[in-house]
């Protein structure tokens, strides 16, 4: 990067299966910039070079473009008018499922301050529960959901692997934000802070299996653990991916294999739930803060 000119301050920032620590020789590498200044288009053009070279060179197939976001656009637009789906979008995947690729330092920062932003409740006060955030990685979900129903009836886009997902990875992902924040109800005073900064990026069988052992559930909710793997395992195949890229939705009701990946899809979804009701959160009432 020492050939990019930029009066400032960016790191590079990889999302989706990469950022998850769940790609395969199936995965595309998602990547966007942050920066600290107004960055010209030569620049974004220059980073995007060597980028695109660099995941070449190492045999990774890279997403065409990226997105190059100001810091500040990250963390002061939260709700406001120009919050769209896309910045929504890009700051809870920042803060849910991302890995720097380039200069940690300033990635470092920026995830603290985005962080700071949402946590000021419970930084100000030991006894609040983190709604800020809690609301708006429900609200990043639930526009997921209506995106996939838009982009695959309205823009009649491949569905199947997109509903794969969505029941998998997106759940995984969304269910694992809040369940560090729920836990984080059991820590007090700088402890809560530090633990979800620690833990909020962290793969969703990371955080899974961390809580589990430390409420000592282990034993009982480890099919959370097989079903999510087992979707990996399946998904990497590129058979897999060319068969759901090529299902019709008239022919999902006797497809063998959608059937099976549909039936562990409600098996883990139903494990979630049970995970989440015989959970300990701090004595806090969990259906309130998810749902009223």
């Amino acid at each position: 990067m020492k050939s990019v000119k930029y009066n400032g301050d960016f790191c590079i920032v990889s999302v989706g299966s990469y950022g998850r620590y769940e790609a395969s020789e199936q995965s595309d590498l998602d990547v966007y910039v942050i920066h600290s200044k107004k960055m010209m288009d030569d620049t974004k053009g220059k980073i995007n070079e060597i980028v695109q070279d660099t995941a070449r060179k190492t045999g990774i197939k890279c997403s065409g473009g990226f997105e190059s976001i100001s810091l500040a656009a990250m963390y002061k637009n939260i709700g406001g008018k120009k919050d769209t789906n896309l910045s929504i979008t890009n700051r809870i995947l920042f803060l849910l499922e991302s890995e720097c690729l380039y200069n940690n330092s300033f990635f470092t920062n920026s995830y603290e301050k985005i962080l700071r932003k949402y946590l000021k409740d419970i930084i100000e006060s030991d006894n609040k529960p983190p709604r800020f955030l809690l609301s708006d990685i429900i609200r990043y979900y639930r526009t997921i959901c209506i995106d996939y129903e838009f982009k695959t009836t309205e823009d009649n886009k491949e569905w199947a692997i997109r509903n794969i997902k969505l029941r998998f990875s997106r759940k995984g992902l969304y269910f694992g934000g809040i369940a560090i924040l729920l836990n984080s109800l059991n820590k007090r005073g700088i402890d809560r802070y530090d633990y979800i900064v620690s833990n909020l990026r962290r793969p969703f069988a990371d955080k899974i299996s961390r809580i589990l052992l430390e409420q000592g559930m282990a034993d009982g909710y480890k099919n959370i653990l097989i079903l999510y793997a087992d979707f990996l395992y399946e998904i990497s195949k590129k058979g897999v991916r060319t068969h759901l890229d090529d299902l019709k939705k008239a022919d999902r009701k006797k497809d063998e294999l959608f059937l099976v990946m549909t039936k562990k899809a409600r098996q883990f979804n139903d494990n979630l739930l049970d995970f989440l009701h015989a959970g300990k959160w701090g004595g806090k009432d969990y259906l309130n803060l998810l749902v009223l």
